[in-house]
């Protein structure tokens, strides 16, 4: 376990954990201060202020170390959760993909639709932004639920080799299936956050949980390391990352796809095979780093954040929404993006602390909330030291053993 630092439920899937991943922790909390930059770039920031260099720099820190990362710590750190419960996983997933609409409705629809009839902006300003995209956008909360739901199906295996062939194989056949069209609205309409090709739907299933399929794998064979094990696997993982860069920068020259945000949320297998590269080198860094005492120290605003992912997350996106009457729909020039956004940080951080258990609101309402976070369904929890089932799946033998 990292000194100093109680194991806490985490804020993603809920489930306690029975040590902290201090790599996995830095990663996490800085991938919310991507978002947090980006976004407010995107939303707040000129055109103009995209393509400078700064601009650039963001964008490319607001990408594969930013929701590549986050799903695939996520996934990473379920290693560490004793007693996994399908019902858990199951169960927040999916209050994580209906809370997605309810922040399309927070962020998006109410402050647009509130904005236009006080003729602070209009349709044709924030075009293509309609009440009904931002109804039903497609963003990250949408996949961390999917995510958690499939993972939850999947608990009763080992990950392994089946699980990264299969997020090969989706990887491979995403640009065939994303964007399916069945011709029914009762089969497109509830496949849209899986398979939806509509330009509002940014981060579909297919392909991106390749990230958590990816991320389960990694986290059991770090789970069941020695400590010294355990930095030998970052290191592994950081020269394999480098591999996959280097195979992915071949698979562009290839592939030839074009360099743009669309594509990116698109994920071509050229992007997901680089984009894995910068996740697993990432991840050695951040390890590198949490090894180095005196800046370990420095960090805990960072560590801060990655407790509150989802709260931070979820309050960011209401700062951009409603931030929009105060600074106007991308027309800050970059000297006032690099004073807003320190601001938007620093209330998003502050506001984070009235959405802290959002997460699971539903169970806290229900007053049900137990050592997971949510309901278990009796028929399918995996009890630790049970003679009947053992937890092998996502947890190590070690923490079974212990049960």
């Amino acid at each position: 376990m990292q000194p100093g630092r109680e194991a806490a439920a985490n804020s993603v899937t809920g489930l306690a954990s029975r040590e902290r991943v201090r790599g996995f922790e830095l990663a996490a909390g800085l991938s919310v201060l991507f978002m947090i930059a980006v976004h407010d770039l995107w939303h707040w920031g000129s055109p103009e202020t995209w393509t400078t260099p700064i601009g650039t720099l963001i964008s490319v820190l607001g990408g594969p170390t930013a929701t590549p990362v986050f799903l695939f710590v996520m996934a990473a750190s379920l290693a560490f959760s004793p007693g996994l419960t399908v019902g858990a996983l199951v169960a927040r997933g999916a209050w994580l993909l209906v809370l997605g609409y309810v922040l399309n409705i927070l962020r998006g629809v109410i402050p647009a639709t509130l904005g236009m009839a006080a003729g602070l902006v209009t349709q044709q300003q924030i075009w293509p932004f309609t009440p009904w995209w931002l109804l039903t956008s497609v963003d990250l909360h949408h996949v961390t639920g999917l995510s958690l739901i499939l993972l939850g199906l999947l608990v009763r295996w080992r990950p392994g080799w089946p699980w990264l062939a299969g997020a090969a194989a989706l990887a491979a056949a995403g640009p065939l299936i994303r964007g399916l069209d069945f011709g029914t609205p009762l089969l497109d309409g509830p496949l849209t956050p899986i398979l939806g090709g509509a330009p509002n739907v940014y981060y579909a299933a297919v392909p991106w949980v390749v990230f958590p399929l990816g991320g389960a794998v990694f986290g059991r064979h770090l789970a069941a390391a020695t400590p010294d094990g355990r930095a030998r696997i970052f290191r592994l993982g950081g020269i394999l990352g480098l591999g996959l860069i280097a195979a992915g920068a071949v698979l562009v020259a290839l592939t030839n796809p074009t360099f743009d945000v669309v594509t990116y949320w698109r994920m071509p297998p050229a992007f997901v095979v680089g984009t894995f590269g910068i996740v697993l080198a990432w991840l050695a860094l951040c390890d590198l780093v949490t090894r180095r005492a005196w800046l370990d120290r420095r960090l805990g605003l960072v560590y801060h954040w990655s407790d509150r992912v989802i709260p931070m997350y979820f309050m960011h996106w209401l700062v951009v929404g409603w931030g929009i009457a105060i600074v106007g729909f991308r027309d800050l020039a970059l000297p006032a993006i690099l004073v807003a956004t320190p601001c938007a940080v620093v209330i998003t951080t502050l506001c984070a602390r009235f959405a802290i258990g959002i997460e699971s609101l539903p169970w806290r309402l229900l007053g049900r909330r137990g050592r997971s976070g949510v309901p278990a369904m009796p028929d399918q929890r995996i009890e630790l030291g049970s003679a009947d089932v053992v937890p092998a799946e996502l947890v190590p033998e070690a923490v079974a053993a212990e049960g």
